[in-house]
């Protein structure tokens, strides 16, 4: 009789461990018993984050040249006829930079600039006014009262 006292005692012991310890091996589901999932450690998840810029106006984004007094632009007569114009950029980024413009694939010939103001933009993004400026132009040849692209604008950037 002691070795079967011993027995039951054990068993009880044994099945009644898994509910002192707070967690259920089994459940009942629809009659089924089914395992259930016990988390046993937590990893962590790493990456390395990239550098991220976007322009988030960039659709249809682009720059009208206006002619304007050539003092506007600091130059003289002699640099007539004289274009500007201005637009704004709206910039997403999670660093600090600076924005970089100049003109390419120049349709139309004189002597261009840019400027950008500001050229420092802080994460997480801001707004930068993007100026050409043509002094000189050569409008020959080209057709009196059309719309043209004379130039393209590139806008580049540097981590500070």
């Amino acid at each position: 009789m002691k070795k079967s006292v011993l027995l039951v005692i054990a068993t009880t012991v044994l099945f009644s461990l898994p509910a002192f310890a707070g967690q259920k091996k089994f459940e009942s589901w629809q009659g089924y018993w089914v395992w259930t999932p016990q988390a046993i450690k937590e990893f962590p998840i790493k990456m390395k984050i990239p550098w991220f810029i976007k322009i988030e106006n960039e659709k249809d984004w682009e720059i009208w040249l206006e002619q304007i007094d050539c003092a506007a632009l600091g130059r003289g007569s002699d640099d007539w006829p004289c274009f500007r114009g201005c637009n704004e950029l709206k910039i997403a980024c999670n660093f600090n930079c600076t924005l970089l413009a100049g003109v390419n694939k120049k349709y139309l010939g004189g002597q261009w600039g840019t400027s950008v103001i500001p050229e420092d933009i802080n994460a997480p993004g801001g707004t930068a006014t993007v100026c050409v400026k043509l002094w000189k132009a050569d409008l020959m040849g080209m057709p009196a009262g059309t719309d043209q692209t004379v130039a393209e604008v590139s806008i580049s950037v540097v981590p500070r």
